[in-house]
């Protein structure tokens, strides 16, 4: 049986750095005298971090705003003179955001200018391959420290090339778990995430995902031609309900489920995308992570930080409207696959997992 996310978590001292952490946060956001910083944290979990961080926005000219314990709704009135709103990490007992206060946001971020949201996921940014929340080790501490310290010019080197290389022609993705997908970009919007949070490089986002900044970053998303998308995405085991499914293939053509495949659990993989509606049965999204200090750890089985990692292909079924595609209806599943290659017309990206980005 797969894991599932554990009911409560502490973070392992010995490897959590606050004041490192609150700088990384602070960094990137280049914050601009009088700009107005809302947090929202969990006192149980990384509370650590809200004085560190109201110091350092204080410092820089800015206002720090009552920070939103988690339990306090997230309303319109609460972001309405906002310019920069930080999600910061909730223990696994902490309430999560409902769908209407998420709404809240996407409103607000919609607004456009300087607004931008900064995602500090920990605990729950620990994924089975599955997609769906796995149990996040305490080793993993350490990984996500290392992770917010890469060169983060290194990595946006790597990501503009990985870039240009998968504009080139039509991307193929294969796997030993029966995955062998092929899709074109062509001019769609890329989101990088490459950890720049100013609100210089918000005011130029063409999407609007590029206002949601995560930290630690790496991942390159799109929402590629939706029609262009063929082929299979294989998965070797996947929780759906309460079943876990084994040998799945979702088979796609033009975009569009065709049909399901399953060694065992058919019916609940066929009754929970029916139960998402057209939605479920569009192609949404493929991610491609470029964090060296990401990579999926040996033996591990989990997915580090939502497949940010060097190597992980991350493909999607669902609404793909934060990322400037066509495809409505608020249903999402995520599927990470840790073991592909990835070439574009033989212009390899990925071997067996691993990622191998062309100099070009």
């Amino acid at each position: 049986m797969l894991p599932v996310a554990p009911s409560a978590l502490a973070a392992d001292p010995a490897s959590v750095d606050y004041r490192r952490i609150a700088t990384r946060i602070l960094q990137p956001l280049k914050l601009h005298r009088g700009e107005r910083v809302l947090a929202r944290f969990d006192p149980e979990y990384f509370a650590e971090l809200v004085p560190l961080l109201r110091k350092s926005v204080r410092s820089a000219g800015a206002v720090w705003l009552e920070p939103l314990r988690a339990a306090t709704p997230v309303s319109a009135a609460s972001v309405e003179r906002v310019d920069v709103f930080l999600r910061l990490p909730l223990g696994t007992s902490a309430r999560a955001l409902d769908p209407a206060e998420e709404r809240h946001l996407v409103d607000w971020v919609d607004r456009g200018g300087t607004r931008r949201e900064l995602h500090f996921h920990w605990s729950d940014g620990t994924r089975h391959p599955d997609g769906l929340p796995a149990v996040h080790p305490p080793e993993f501490d350490a990984l996500y420290m290392r992770a917010l310290n890469i060169d983060h010019q290194a990595l946006r080197a790597v990501q503009d090339r990985a870039i240009r290389v998968l504009r080139m022609g039509t991307v193929r993705i294969q796997s030993p778990n029966g995955t062998d997908v092929m899709f074109r970009i062509a001019k769609r919007p890329f989101n990088v995430q490459d950890g720049d949070a100013s609100a210089e490089r918000v005011q130029a986002a063409r999407v609007r995902v590029d206002r949601h900044i995560e930290l630690p970053a790496g991942v390159v998303r799109v929402a590629p031609v939706e029609d262009s998308a063929f082929g299979s995405i294989g998965l070797p085991e996947a929780r759906f309900g309460d079943t876990v499914a084994k040998g799945v293939v979702i088979l796609l053509d033009n975009g569009r489920v065709t049909g399901v495949r399953a060694k065992e659990g058919l019916d609940a993989v066929k009754a929970a995308l029916a139960a998402g509606g057209d939605a479920a049965m569009r192609f949404r999204e493929f991610g491609l992570g470029c964090n060296p200090a990401l990579a999926v750890p040996e033996g591990s089985g989990l997915i580090p930080y939502y497949g940010y990692g060097a190597g992980v292909v991350r493909l999607s079924l669902g609404d793909n409207e934060e990322l400037g595609g066509k495809v409505r209806g608020g249903f999402v599943r995520w599927f990470f696959l840790p073991d592909t290659t990835l070439h574009v017309d033989f212009r390899y990206l990925v071997r067996n997992g691993k990622l191998t980005v062309p100099e070009t």
